[in-house]
């Protein structure tokens, strides 16, 4: 077994910010860190000191051609990045159901590049990323492009809600009532009653970009922000665009 590593809470290597460990084994001493473009990655503390990961591949990913087919903080972009958070960052709201439960990805799949060569056939705009069983891990062979509907199908923690005597799931509350499927379960875990979160959506909480409309919480989800994050920016006076793009702050430690 290697010698272990202690590396402080808030150290900082290159674009890498640690914030705590996570694993020792005898590979080393690994920690969580986060990356100043706001991805969370768990990374070798040996690597870390002697210079070899300075940032999550962000950097690599910001060179001129990456800027050329434009796909750093694209749709395609953010499911990968979201699809390693899941994975690894314990902190994320999601991680009990995937990394929590052994869930991970093909080690090919580590930098975009990887995951872009297996999985940029079958891509569609008004799809989502999905696992064909729940059960396995992220690859290629068990992954697939498939829309909102047909991903919350397939969820092996469905929602239940039972409602004017009638248990259902959020997709078929949603389907029944006419209400956005990612809008329901977020007002819902925002404490609203069922009532309340199957009234009609209001004008405020549409916003246009790119010639699309949708709710703020779907455009939110879609850049992989949470509702209020994305809403206090518009409070704020920032542009659509703005607020949609712009990188998260990293944490102060």
């Amino acid at each position: 077994m290697p010698k272990k590593i202690i590396l402080k809470k808030g150290q900082r290597f290159g674009k890498l910010t640690v914030i705590k460990e996570v694993k020792t084994n005898k590979k080393g001493t690994h920690y969580l860190c986060e990356c100043d473009c706001g991805n969370s990655i768990i990374a070798n503390a040996s690597n870390l000191k002697r210079g070899h990961k300075i940032s999550c591949d962000c950097l690599r990913w910001s060179s001129d051609s990456v800027r050329k087919h434009g796909m750093s903080g694209s749709r395609p972009y953010m499911a990968w990045a979201n699809m390693k958070r899941r994975c690894n960052d314990k902190t994320n709201k999601e991680y009990n159901n995937y990394g929590g439960r052994g869930i991970t990805y093909n080690n090919k799949w580590e930098t975009f590049q990887g995951f872009w060569e297996d999985m940029k056939e079958g891509y569609a705009d008004n799809l989502t990323l999905d696992r064909k069983d729940t059960n396995k891990n992220y690859y290629k062979e068990n992954c697939r492009w498939i829309t909102l509907k047909e991903q919350a199908n397939n969820r092996t923690n469905n929602h239940y809600v039972t409602y004017k005597g009638k248990t259902l799931t959020l997709m078929q509350l949603s389907e029944k009532y006419k209400i956005n499927y990612e809008l329901l379960p977020r007002r819902i875990r925002d404490g609203w009653s069922i009532e309340a979160a199957l009234g009609p959506v209001k004008t405020g909480e549409m916003i246009t970009y790119n010639g699309v409309t949708k709710t703020v919480s779907n455009f939110a989800i879609e850049y992989g922000l949470t509702y209020h994050q994305l809403k206090k920016r518009l409070m704020r006076g920032w542009s659509i665009e703005r607020s949609l793009t712009q990188p998260l702050r990293k944490r102060t430690l």
